[in-house]
């Protein structure tokens, strides 16, 4: 009968074994080993008998048993698992192609059950699967190693395959007949050492001959090794019967964690590539608007050299010596706009149409960037299968780049700027276009500079009074070039500022959504993280608390 300190812990287990079941499988982590030791629960204490083939498993078996029931060989054997169960008569019956069970009328089997298992490293290699398969259902393992050859370092792998699953292990010398006393205390040492590296502590062992036992001969051992197996079932059954599932459960979440964590790192590396195409984007903006102010410069230059032919034609046209031509008005005006501002419209327009192809060419630039530092991002232009969020990303920036047109984007600038003139001294724009804007505007220019010197004309001896109206006239030509200039100056910026604000929500839509997704898998991936950390450190505290 159970104390109610036990039934709670049983409860307990219960209940996180389910949530481990639970959790481990949403991870993707195979539960079988987990199923089956929930089952187990309710089964009889389960006592599996390992080692490597020719260690003396069977042989220490029938010695436990009494009776030759299992076969012995120098060879591999035993080719199935053996569920070796207490019944009236000795008999065996084949569950499946790994399993058997056995009956056998022995009363240590009305308390256990006992399980040989096909020997560890042998030449049959599913046979070490089928123990490696079994092992976690063990409620206590008695590990068998030959005196002869004893605590090899593929004993030590499998009992560190053992540790793993947290199980309880006794270690069997077998075979003591073949060794002196002084070589045994040797073996034993040697036995002893080698547990303590590999298991974290030294369990109980016991040196036994299963040949002796058989033979009626004293100085077996088995008789210690029954009774100690007794006072497990008597003392300590019902911890490791809980503990044995919860030492799964620990194990298995250690193989969930690394799972988790590789499928972090996986996604971390992929949001990496979503931060450098931030970062791409930010560099290119920075780098865009300080080189525009380059781009601006040059499609200004043809209004400064406008300013400097008129000033050149002030000087050659306003004179004392030319004063008769001063009164021809219409010839003058028709001189300043041939030699002065004819042709600046278009070299203004086409110059503000190459910083137009600038900017679209920038954006062309950035998807072209964005699709070589996708295809260099770590691990994906070398891998073979493209992680499917960044996929994604690839896709939609090469369907970008294919559908990019640089002239019509170029255009649609051009109907950008030309808004942005709106309301300005350029307002005709939008019905005129921006050459022949410009070429009104000058016009303008003309007849306000040629207008300064209408009252000269009828002053013929106020010679002092021409030099101050070409001054006057210089003054005013460069402040309404340098509103003119300013206009197109604000406007352009205002396009720059635009298209930036553009480009970062087109370029956004490229790859922010797959991103997003990814933020949102890191961040439940790491909410799975942390429940399996839970699980595997409740386990472990579960247990230990069952003593």
């Amino acid at each position: 009968m159970l104390d109610s300190k036990t039934l709670a812990l049983a409860q307990d287990a219960r209940t996180l074994l389910a949530k481990g079941l639970d959790a481990l499988a949403r991870v993707g982590i195979q539960t079988e080993a987990l199923q089956q030791a929930l089952l187990d629960l309710e089964g009889p204490f389960l006592l599996v008998v390992a080692g490597e083939f020719n260690s003396g498993k069977s042989s220490l078996l029938n010695a436990l048993l009494g009776s030759d029931f299992l076969k012995e060989g120098v060879t591999p054997t035993t080719e199935r698992i053996h569920l070796i169960s207490y019944g009236p008569e000795a008999r065996l019956q084949p569950q499946s192609p790994e399993v058997a069970l056995v009956e056998l009328p022995h009363p240590l089997l009305k308390e256990v059950r006992l399980v040989d298992t096909p020997g560890t490293n042998a030449i049959l290699q599913h046979h070490q699967v089928l123990t490696q398969k079994f092992l976690p259902r063990a409620d206590l393992i008695l590990f068998v190693t030959s005196a002869d050859r004893p605590f090899t370092q593929s004993e030590a792998d499998f009992l560190g395959f053992i540790r793993a699953w947290g199980k309880k292990v006794v270690l069997i010398v077998n075979k003591i007949d073949l060794l002196s006393a002084a070589e045994l205390q040797q073996v034993l040492e040697f036995v002893r050492k080698g547990a303590d590296q590999t298991l974290g502590h030294v369990p109980p062992i016991f040196a036994v001959s299963a040949r002796r036992a058989r033979k009626g001969e004293a100085a077996s051992h088995i008789p210690e090794l029954e009774a100690h197996i007794r006072w497990v079932l008597a003392h300590e059954a019902t911890r490791l019967k809980l503990g044995s599932p919860l030492g799964v459960l620990a194990r298995l979440a250690e193989e969930a964690r690394a799972v988790v964590e590789s499928r972090i790192k996986e996604t971390e590396r992929q949001l990496a590539t979503c931060r450098e195409l931030d970062n791409l984007l930010q560099r290119h903006q920075e780098r865009t608007h300080r080189d525009f102010n380059g781009q601006v410069a040059l499609a200004l230059q043809s209004i400064e050299e406008v300013r400097a032919r008129g000033e050149r034609w002030l000087d050659e046209k306003v004179r004392f010596s030319r004063f008769l031509e001063l009164l021809q008005s219409s010839k003058l005006k028709q001189s300043f706009i041939d030699e002065v501002v004819k042709g600046a419209n278009l070299a203004i327009e086409r110059r503000v149409q190459g910083v137009m192809n600038w900017l679209a060419k920038r954006d062309r630039e950035l998807l072209e960037d964005a699709l070589s530092l996708l295809r260099e991002a770590p691990g994906l232009g070398h891998s073979q299968q493209t992680a499917p969020e960044e996929g994604a990303i690839a896709q939609n920036l090469e369907e970008a780049l294919r559908s990019f047109d640089p002239e019509a984007e170029a255009a649609q600038l051009r109907d950008f700027i030309q808004e942005s003139l709106r309301g300005t001294a350029l307002a005709e724009v939008g019905v005129m276009g921006l050459g022949l804007t410009i070429l009104l505007v000058t016009q303008k220019i003309a007849l306000d500079i040629l207008g300064i010197f209408a009252t000269v004309f009828g002053a013929i001896l106020a010679t002092s009074i021409l030099p101050r109206r070409k001054e006057a006239a210089k003054a005013r030509l460069c402040e309404r070039l340098a509103e003119l200039k300013g206009t197109l100056e604000r406007a352009l910026h205002e396009v720059l500022n635009s298209e930036l604000e553009r480009t970062r929500e087109r370029f956004h839509r490229l790859y922010r959504t797959p991103c997003a997704r990814l933020e949102h898998t890191r961040n439940s991936t790491l909410a799975e993280l942390r429940l399996i950390e839970d699980l595997g450190r409740e386990a472990l505290e579960l247990r230990n608390r069952m003593g």
